[in-house]
């Protein structure tokens, strides 16, 4: 009987077989070998495995000795012989015999065993090799090309940090002007404390206060005794220590002068250094002493006089830059620089976040005290004018950058939650002002002022304004930060200086520069200089500190009449300008598209993160126009373009810097004409500007190609 194996099935090659081999389910057993006879009468008793695909033959015929061995040759019939050229087994008297197939090409529906016959040819494997190394080459080559990707595509930059000093804008107040609490006509610090409300929401945020030490008798801010106390016209340190506490309360930080070059003849130092020369006085190098009862050298001070004046109790000269009244302190003396810290260290544990060094380039003399020579890009010929001579030997000398480091290193120790910082000013080219940063390796002071826009007045058209930006940010240290000072106590008032409609403009460029912009308080409403009295140059009564113009009422607010003693309120200390009636805090307050409001859009615009943090790239610059593009990566991109001229300029911007689109939203505007309101989209191929005036453009952000 022949049975068809396809796929594991049975197929029966006689519908017999059908009738037959119904019960392949049971066992075999030797019990059952009875039945050999009656094999086909009966229901065979057997369990067969047929894993192959192919034909199968079984046979009742007994072998030899149930060896599996045959006997004869292959027959087909009744009697079915072993046949050693096929796979064979037997189950007991049932022998079951596979044949070779003599299959040749593979066909659908083939069998495991099959399959992995044909597969195992040398054709097959080699296929397969060349597929599975196709497909292992193709992830290498996918790897390679995503970490080729990685390295060369332009990574994406990370935001870079601000500290509070590059993140907020400063305001400089002059205290005895600034706002008057006990009706005595002297600005102080509760007074001051009243108005921190007004800073907050003018968006400042640092407050740089004018010198409150304790002074002596002379009219002057620097003429100090006490470096640790707080002169009475302005309160006491529990006030101060309220105000810090307040300002902190507020987010805002404050900023304290620091006057480390000398002090008054009045101070204690001085009395007790003026005594003697006597090894026993420990104080008797506290200041720079000639030794002689005559000036030893030619040196001259900043107001034309000899820098030596004798004492007579000591029998000798002392030194001083400033007046005989303002001895230098010998700052190569480790006591002095002991004193120095020391006071440093006092206020930092009071709150304060920083110090603005005043008069710092006077620090250090020459040590051998040799005679200056005429300064040859001086126009001067008077031996006797500052000026004339060339100050190599008294000012900025490399000791002052030293101390600046010193310094920063006792800061350090208290920035620990937040920066403590140092400013300075200086006296000098831009390449001197840069040495403040850091000299010779070592760490300077984070802001030295940027005064050179002090000199210009009148006017200053496109290009004077492009040598302005372009000479500081050009000679600026890497990683070191920019600063704008438009004006302070010490200069005329910028509104004074130039046209009032020069002011927009100018704040447009020094707020949305890269850098700290430096408001000298009052400028944001355009108060101008007053008229007084005094024309020495170190009296307080100056011209640019006239009282701040709060409301129209007596004295413009700087005085509260719920304050003052019973007998009402005293004379205050300057004047205040004329205008102050119709030009006010209150009154630009309510009035739309004042300079205030204006200032305060300024404020708000600069903290978005393409001005915070964002690149600066100059645009179009003549000699009316000035523009720069700010942006960075995912954020919108701004065009600033300033008129700095009286006339009404058209400029086609495209192409100036690749960044600037075809159509750009108006972002501020500072003119009052009305021609661009702000959510305009216009052409930037023909922006129009009216004198003085300046225009913020944005545009969504563009994916840069490789």
């Amino acid at each position: 009987m022949c049975v068809f194996v396809r796929n594991g099935c049975l197929q029966y090659e006689t519908p017999v077989c059908t009738a037959r081999l119904h019960s392949l389910d049971t066992p075999y057993t030797d019990n059952s070998r009875k039945q050999r006879g009656n094999f086909w009468s009966n229901t065979a008793a057997f369990n067969l495995k047929m894993v192959h695909t192919g034909v199968y033959t079984l046979s009742h015929t007994p072998l030899d000795a149930d060896k599996g061995v045959a006997v004869g040759s292959t027959q087909v019939g009744s009697s079915l012989h072993y046949d050693k050229s096929t796979d064979g087994a037997h189950y007991n008297d049932v022998h079951l015999t596979v044949p070779k197939s003599d299959i040749t090409k593979p066909y659908r529906g083939m069998g495991k065993e099959e399959l992995l016959r044909f597969s195992s040819r040398p054709f097959w494997r080699r296929l397969r090799m060349v597929c599975i190394s196709i497909i292992l080459l193709g992830w290498l080559a996918m790897i390679f090309a995503v970490v080729a990707l990685v390295l060369i595509y332009p990574k994406c930059r990370a935001p870079e940090t601000r500290d509070w000093w590059q993140s907020s804008a400063m305001y400089r107040v002059y205290v005895r002007s600034f706002q008057d609490s006990d009706g005595d006509g002297i600005g102080d610090l509760k007074g001051l404390q009243s108005r921190l409300d007004y800073m907050e929401e003018l968006g400042v945020g640092v407050v740089s206060l004018s010198p409150v030490y304790r002074t002596g008798t002379v009219d002057d801010d620097f003429d100090i005794v006490d470096h640790k106390e707080i002169d009475p016209e302005y309160g006491n340190l529990t006030d101060f220590k309220s105000l810090v506490d307040a300002a902190h309360d507020r987010g805002l930080y404050i900023i304290m002068d620091f006057i480390p070059n000398h002090t008054s003849d009045k101070h204690p130092w001085f009395s007790a250094s003026s005594q003697s020369a006597n090894r026993s006085n420990d104080k008797r190098n506290y200041y720079v002493w000639s030794g002689t009862v005559s000036p030893p050298n030619n040196w001259v001070n900043v107001y034309d006089e000899s820098a030596w004046t004798y004492d007579s109790n000591r029998k000798e000269c002392y030194f001083h830059q400033l007046r005989s009244q303002q001895p230098d302190l010998n700052i190569r003396s480790a006591l002095v620089q002991k004193e120095l810290e020391d006071i440093l260290k006092f206020w930092l544990d009071l709150g304060v976040d920083g110090f603005y060094i005043r008069d710092s380039g006077f620090m250090f003399e020459d040590f051998d005290m040799r005679n200056e020579e005429h300064d040859s890009e001086s126009s001067s010929t008077d031996t006797t004018a500052y000026e004339y001579y060339d100050h190599k030997y008294t000012y900025g000398l490399p000791e002052v950058f030293d101390m600046f480091a010193r310094w920063r290193t006792v800061l350090a120790q208290y920035s620990n939650s937040t920066e403590k910082i140092l400013m300075g000013d200086s006296i000098g080219g831009v390449t001197h002002t840069m040495d403040y940063y850091g000299h010779f390796g070592r760490d300077g002071i984070q802001i030295p002022i940027n005064k050179f826009l002090f000199a210009q007045s009148g006017s200053c058209d496109g290009t004077c304004v492009r040598n302005y930006v372009h000479t500081w940010m050009s000679n600026l240290p890497k990683g070191k930060w920019a600063n704008w000072m438009m004006g302070d106590e010490n200069s005329d008032r910028f509104s004074s200086r130039f046209p009032a409609n020069f002011t927009r403009p100018m704040f447009m460029l020094t707020t949305l520069l890269p850098g700290t912009p430096i408001i000298y308080y009052g400028d944001e409403i355009n108060v101008e200089d007053i008229p007084v009295s005094s024309s020495t140059r170190w009296a307080r009564e100056q011209k640019s500190r006239g009282l701040m113009q709060w409301e129209n009422s007596t004295w413009g607010g700087f005085q509260n009449g719920d304050s003052c003693p019973e007998t009402g309120c005293g004379t205050t200390w300057i004047g205040i300008g004329d205008d102050y009636q119709t030009n006010n805090v209150k009154v630009q307050e309510s009035t739309g598209g004042s300079l205030l409001e204006f200032f305060k859009e300024l404020m708000t615009l600069r903290k978005l993160p393409s001005f915070q943090i964002g690149e600066f790239h100059p645009a179009l610059k003549d000699s009316s126009v000035f523009s720069f593009v700010r942006e960075f990566d995912g954020e919108k991109g701004y065009l600033v373009a300033i008129n700095f001229s009286p006339e009404q300029q058209k400029r086609n911007f495209q192409g100036h810097q690749k960044s600037i689109l075809e159509l750009a939203d108006v972002a501020l505007t500072s003119g009052q004409s009305g021609r661009y309101k702000v959510g305009d989209e216009i052409s930037t191929d023909g922006v129009i500007l009216d004198g003085f005036e300046g225009v913020v453009l944005s545009w969504s952000y563009q994916v840069k190609e490789l």
